[in-house]
């Protein structure tokens, strides 16, 4: 995911091509302890962080054309962005809620800072709990990091997987899902009707288009 090698020391960006250019932080007068640890494809975007805030960090997004970017955090007093796409367009790190618990983001341009334990809730499932993200895939698509699920786990989430129960994953669980579910009940093989994955579309299904219906409409 990394197509360049990135080193900042006293406020300059080296690539593997061999070119630096200068960083103008935004806080270097301040506090010099700004680290970056992502870049995207062509070098454009830099993520990391900063603790420029006193007994606090916060996640940055540095562009040459809109300079340092702080990305806030769920609440908290801190965040910290390990991870970007490959366009700069999304950003992937930990930062704290409320209660002061560190939770895995994903912040996007278009919408700003996410908690992925809510966003991707019908994903992750109950008793599962996603700390950071340390990584994403070049698209946007993946993110990969550490969570909780009784002990420590590497997760890989796909954030382009369907919602439960939509079967014609269109993002939202309605009247054509459940119809879709009917038309084909007690059919049998793998299809997107047999939504448990059993072999066989029944009961079951059924139940999943009516527990998530309205989800995402």
């Amino acid at each position: 995911m990394r197509r360049r090698m990135v080193c900042a020391v006293m406020g300059a960006m080296i690539t593997a091509a061999g070119w630096s250019q200068s960083l103008t932080w935004l806080d270097t007068r301040f506090n010099p302890f700004t680290i970056p640890l992502g870049v995207s494809a062509h070098g454009s975007v830099v993520v990391g962080m900063t603790e420029s805030f006193p007994q606090q960090s916060r996640a940055f997004r540095w562009t040459r054309a809109l300079g340092t970017q702080y990305l806030g955090t769920l609440g908290g007093n801190a965040s910290v962005a390990y991870g970007v796409s490959a366009n700069g367009s999304a950003v992937v790190g930990w930062a704290h809620d409320v209660n002061g618990q560190r939770r895995a983001f994903r912040w996007r341009a278009s919408g700003g800072m996410d908690d992925l334990n809510s966003t991707y809730a019908n994903l992750i499932g109950g008793g599962a709990t996603l700390l950071l993200a340390t990584d994403v895939s070049p698209d946007g698509r993946y993110i990969v990091g550490v969570g909780m699920r009784g002990v420590y786990e590497a997760y890989l989430l796909d954030t382009g997987f369907p919602r439960r129960g939509d079967v014609d994953r269109n993002g939202c669980v309605d009247d054509a899902d459940l119809l879709r579910v009917l038309f084909a009940f007690g059919g049998r093989s793998y299809r997107n009707e047999d939504l448990n994955w059993d072999g066989i579309v029944d009961d079951a299904d059924l139940l999943e288009v009516l527990f998530h219906f309205g989800s995402g409409c």
